[in-house]
């Protein structure tokens, strides 16, 4: 497994708190559902578990590796496509379009938000649904996530803690920054201060740059902030 997929898991594998509203969506959706930003497979894995048929798409082929190996092992109905979600083009239709953890956040402003916003549009299947989780900057305490304590992982003897030491607000977005540490099956010690950076959105703004790609509101549901991650909002947008 790569640095980054090793990584993405730590940080992101063990967070449950948003997985009942996927599953809401999904539940009554006819058809396969899409996942945008797939990391490892945290979401598009725990949906096929439920019988769903996932298409999962992700820019890192690193990531997509992992995940695939994943579904290959629990022989799931799970197909990992790597693409730059603002150009995709997979030639079919889905029932529900998610977008889990910030994804829109993450592709450099608007530009790169309405790009992706009008290829999940053009990939939905009548009366189809997008939802995204975003994390709004007002939900972002500058005193860091609530109770956080650091995300553990064991691999290959090795061992991975990832502390949130910093929750800001930076030009209106919003700023996560954790000491990573890594141990060796022979206790020597490595680690680094990442740095994720959030767009500033919150959810009337995305509601607006999707009615430029044929999408109107449907809908918004809380996740509330849990074992040091902060709290989100997801956005639910019908097609046409």
């Amino acid at each position: 497994m790569s640095s980054a997929a090793v990584w993405h898991e730590v940080e992101c594998g063990g967070y449950t708190a948003d997985l009942a509203v996927w599953e809401a969506l999904a539940d009554p959706v006819d058809g396969p559902v899409l996942e945008l930003g797939c990391g490892t497979g945290r979401v598009g894995l725990h949906l096929a578990r439920r019988g769903c048929e996932v298409w999962a798409v992700d820019a890192d082929p690193s990531l997509l590796e992992a995940l695939a190996a994943r579904a290959a092992a629990e022989r799931l109905a799970v197909h990992a496509t790597c693409a730059d979600i603002r150009a995709l083009e997979l030639d079919r239709e889905f029932g529900l379009i998610v977008a889990p953890m910030q994804l829109l956040q993450m592709l450099g402003g608007g530009a790169g938000r309405r790009a992706a916003l009008d290829r999940a549009a053009a990939h939905l299947a009548p009366a189809g649904r997008v939802a995204a989780g975003i994390v709004e900057p007002a939900a972002a305490s500058l005193d860091g996530p609530a109770a956080a304590l650091p995300d553990l992982r064991e691999r290959d003897g090795w061992v991975y803690s990832s502390l949130p030491v910093a929750v800001g607000s930076t030009g209106g977005g919003v700023e996560i920054r954790r000491l990573r540490q890594s141990v060796s099956p022979d206790g020597s010690l490595s680690q680094e201060v990442h740095t994720d950076r959030l767009d500033p959105l919150d959810a009337n703004a995305l509601e607006a740059e999707a009615a430029s790609a044929g999408l109107r509101p449907a809908g918004r549901l809380e996740v509330a902030p849990a074992d040091g991650y902060l709290g989100s909002v997801v956005v639910i947008l019908e097609g046409p």
